[in-house]
This record gives structure tokens, C-alpha cells and sequence, in this order.
């Protein structure tokens, strides 16, 4: 037990360390339909659904603080948005507490839960559709006239992002929870208390 919970947290520091250094140095080479995408956002994606929103948070801050050291010029826009739009988009897709999804089983509500996969790609599209509206809002408040190009290489950047995400984050969950093995899973239905 000790040394799955060893491996999850070591799989999560060398998950944002190379996701990082991917994103400084292969990344610039890498364009689909023109745009490079955000190799952050799908690392803050899959982590997301993989971890939950605190340790998501300390990655979207680690990643703003490198970011903000990289490009200086952009006046505390990095250090400010990735740690806000990763906790702002965890609240819709990190997984349930047990809490929750023992009260939800309690009081018989169907939960309809979106398959971890669909969650990290459409959260991934999420943080990269709010960087986009953030750098486009700055793009004009400093002046420059926007044209029609800006907002097609935003949606484009939200999408190509998107299809980075659907390709690595099987291998990449596969990586932190490690090989599926067959878990016993309790059949029994749960307690329900009635008033009488």
C-alpha cells in the first residue's frame, strides 16, 4: 500500500517535471493544422481527473511560476492564470470524494459519470478554451485590433490541444495507476435508513 501511494506521488513530480520540459523544447517543433498546442493543459487534464483538484492546483502553480520565469514580458499573466484556470476547471471534472459518492448511493440518486478518459480531454479543451479567451483579452486590452485570425487559431489551439490530450491520456493513466489488475468488488447494495 505504501509503495503504490510512494509511486503515484513520484509518477506526479516526473509527470510535471517532463511535461514541462517537453513543452520548452519538443513542443515548438510540434504543429498540428499550424498551431502548437499546450502540452501544460493536457498534462493539467489528465492530472486533474487522475489526482483531484489540490494537487492539480500546486501543478497549475508550479507550471505558472516556470512559466512566468520563461516570458517575463507578459506581466504576471502565467503566475496568475494556470493556477486559476486548473482550480477553476478541476471543480467540474475531479473525480467524486468517497464522501459524496457514498451519500449519492445512500439517498438511491443515479450517478451518470463521464467515462476518466472523456473528463481529462474535455477539461484539457476547457483550460485551453479559457487561456485562450485570457491572451485574446490581453491582445486587445493592449491595443492591437483583433481579427477574425485571433479567435480561429484560439479554436483551433482548444481542439488541437484536445486531440494531443485523447492520445496520450491512456498511456499517461496507465503510467499513474498502473496495470488493471481484477479488484473484488463488494455486491452488496447499501444501507438505507428510514424514518418510522
Amino acid at each position: 500500500m505504501q509503495s503504490g501511494f510512494i509511486r503515484k506521488y513520484l509518477v506526479l513530480f516526473l509527470l510535471t517535471m517532463t511535461g514541462y520540459l517537453c513543452e520548452v523544447c519538443v513542443m515548438p517543433y510540434v504543429k498540428v493544422f499550424g498551431i502548437t498546442p499546450n502540452l501544460l493543459y493536457v498534462i493539467v487534464g489528465i492530472v486533474t481527473v487522475a489526482y483531484g483538484k489540490l494537487r492539480v492546483f500546486w501543478v497549475g502553480m508550479i507550471y505558472g511560476i516556470l512559466m512566468q520565469i520563461m516570458l517575463p514580458s507578459v506581466t504576471y499573466l502565467n503566475l496568475a492564470l494556470y493556477p486559476l484556470t486548473t482550480l477553476f476547471c478541476s471543480f467540474a471534472f475531479a473525480d467524486k470524494s468517497l464522501k459524496t459518492i457514498e451519500y449519492e448511493k445512500a439517498v438511491r440518486r443515479e450517478r451518470k459519470e463521464i467515462p476518466p478518459w472523456l473528463r481529462s480531454v474535455l477539461c484539457t479543451m476547457l483550460n485551453t478554451f479559457v487561456y485562450e479567451v485570457v491572451q485574446i483579452t490581453y491582445i486587445y486590452l493592449g491595443g492591437s485590433a483583433l481579427m477574425v485570425f485571433h479567435f480561429l487559431r484560439g479554436i483551433a489551439d482548444v481542439f488541437a490541444t484536445g486531440l494531443i490530450c485523447l492520445i496520450l491520456v491512456v498511456p499517461l493513466r496507465r503510467l499513474i495507476f498502473g496495470r488493471r489488475r481484477n479488484q473484488p468488488v463488494i455486491k452488496a447494495s447499501p444501507v438505507v435508513f428510514s424514518k418510522s
